[in-house]
C-alpha cells in the first residue's frame, strides 16, 4: 500500500512539473502564417535567424526579416 501511495504521489508531481516547465511562444511571420515554439526561440546573430522546436518536436529556423512578431502564449 505504501508503494502505491508513493507511486501516485510521484506521478502527480511529474505531471504538474511537466505542465509548468516550458512556455509556448507564437511566432507570426510577415506572410501571416504562424508557428508555435516549445520554449523561447533563440536568436543567432551569426545567421540572423530564430531557431526553436515546434510542437511536433521538429527544429525550425526562421530568418529575422521574415518574423513580424513573437509573443508568449498565456496558459
Amino acid at each position: 500500500m505504501k508503494k502505491v501511495l508513493i507511486s501516485a504521489f510521484l506521478c502527480t508531481f511529474l505531471f504538474a512539473a511537466t505542465g509548468c516547465g516550458s512556455k509556448h511562444y507564437t511566432i507570426t511571420k510577415n506572410d501571416g502564417s504562424t508557428a508555435v515554439s516549445v520554449g523561447e526561440p533563440k536568436f543567432s546573430k551569426d545567421s540572423s535567424s530564430y531557431k526553436f522546436e515546434n510542437l511536433d518536436g521538429q527544429e525550425v529556423i526562421i530568418k529575422r526579416e521574415d518574423v513580424k512578431e513573437i509573443r508568449q502564449n498565456d496558459k
